[in-house]
């Protein structure tokens, strides 16, 4: 039995089993929309400039969507996973590792200033960790739902209740 988890979460888990995610206000969406396209216009154009062909945008498969898709002059393709922030974190290469498949040649993780390459190797310890993770979720849900491990990108997005990291004004069971 496989459970399907779109990238986005799956990498949450990965950090923290236990993560349960927040509601997203519908101004932050907006907003957060708005950021992601002016970061994905950058994106094109830096690849653009480095003699890339710009093949797909928001490719649908495997349960999940990959930002841009590009073909250098050789014929290989490149999956890039483009993120808004300025820094980008441990949780944003997990993601970007997860959205790797066979059909890609190369999988980077990009924002506005930079295009990071992920390793094979990497990639292939990242899907382990999925597998693992997916694993624990079926076969030992309570356990995963306890399994708390803080992390500065998980928790501000978290609305797990139960978790003794949330500061105490924002749980329940105080």
């Amino acid at each position: 039995m496989s459970l399907r988890i779109p990238p986005s979460l799956l990498a949450r888990k990965i950090v923290c089993p236990a993560y349960f995610p927040r509601p997203f206000p519908e101004d932050a969406r907006l907003r957060f929309l708005g950021m992601h396209a002016m970061t994905a216009l950058r994106v094109i154009r830096r690849h653009l400039g480095l003699g890339y062909q710009l093949r797909e945008i928001e490719k649908r498969g495997n349960g999940c969507r990959a930002d841009l898709v590009f073909q250098d002059a050789s014929g290989r393709l490149r999956v890039c996973e483009v993120k808004s922030a300025k820094v980008l974190t441990r949780l944003h290469h997990i993601q970007t590792a997860l959205y790797s498949n066979r059909d890609y040649d190369e999988v980077v993780l990009s924002n506005r200033e930079t295009d990071i390459q992920l390793t094979r190797d990497y990639i292939e310890s990242v899907l382990h960790q999925a597998q693992t993770t997916r694993e624990l979720l079926i076969n030992h849900a309570q356990e995963a739902a306890s399994t708390f491990r803080p992390g500065e990108d998980i928790c501000r997005t978290c609305a797990n209740q139960r978790c003794s990291f949330l500061p105490t004004e924002t749980r329940t069971d105080h």
